[in-house]
């Protein structure tokens, strides 16, 4: 979904009748929906770019949250507890980050020591060899076409703002969304249909005798 022009005013362009679903009932959320699809867009891409990187960097097979965590733990060239790599990265799915990590250390990128009563994660040897290679090649082929582009640093700059406040409200909007009460807010005659009724589950007993 591609967002329209915004006016001389700076104010949002009116609904394009073509492009209007259930998302986008004025043109802010128009906006908000076509800033949602790019954010997914430029994710996938960046993942996809990620995980190759890797691979042609060192032969490496990591999911995209591996290649972050490697990258994470080397920055500023400073050991990071699973906290401190947790909040870098936005992650709550602390089980997963701990798994990622594990793999990484048992992979001889990374290694393990105890600082306290908190283990801290440090990049090895073969971790920085391949993050260097990762460097260049990402500087080869990503990077360098930058310059191309008209203030790039300052529009990269602008972007960096607004994404920044953007994730400022939705994670506002994700506590938000714990006060309320669907059983009220979706009633009869509210805009959203009555849920279906669940199945129920079967036993286990049922289940073992299939």
């Amino acid at each position: 979904m591609n967002a329209t022009e915004p006016t001389a005013s700076g104010e949002p362009a009116p609904l394009d009748p073509g492009r209007r679903w259930h998302l986008a009932q004025d043109p802010y959320e128009e906006a908000l929906t076509a800033f949602e699809f790019a954010v997914l867009q430029a994710q996938r891409g960046f993942e996809r770019f990620a995980v190759q990187a890797m691979h042609v960097a060192g032969d490496f097979d990591l999911a995209f949250n591996e290649v972050v965590a490697l990258h994470v733990v080397r920055m500023q060239e400073r050991p990071k507890d699973t906290a401190t790599i947790a909040q870098l990265t936005n992650r709550d799915d602390l089980p997963n980050l701990q798994y990622n990590l594990r793999k990484l250390v048992s992979m001889g990128l990374l290694e393990r020591t105890k600082s306290g009563t908190s283990s801290v994660f440090a990049v090895t040897p073969a971790g920085r060899e391949v993050t260097d290679r990762y460097a260049a090649l990402r500087h080869q082929v990503l990077a360098s076409n930058l310059v191309e582009l008209a203030d790039v640093t300052v529009k990269l700059q602008h972007a960096i703002r607004s994404m920044h406040i953007l994730t400022g409200l939705y994670e506002a909007a994700s506590r938000d969304l714990a006060t309320i009460n669907p059983a009220v807010m979706f009633t009869d005659d509210g805009a959203a249909p009555d849920a279906p009724a669940s199945t129920p589950k079967r036993s286990a007993e049922a289940r073992s005798r299939d």
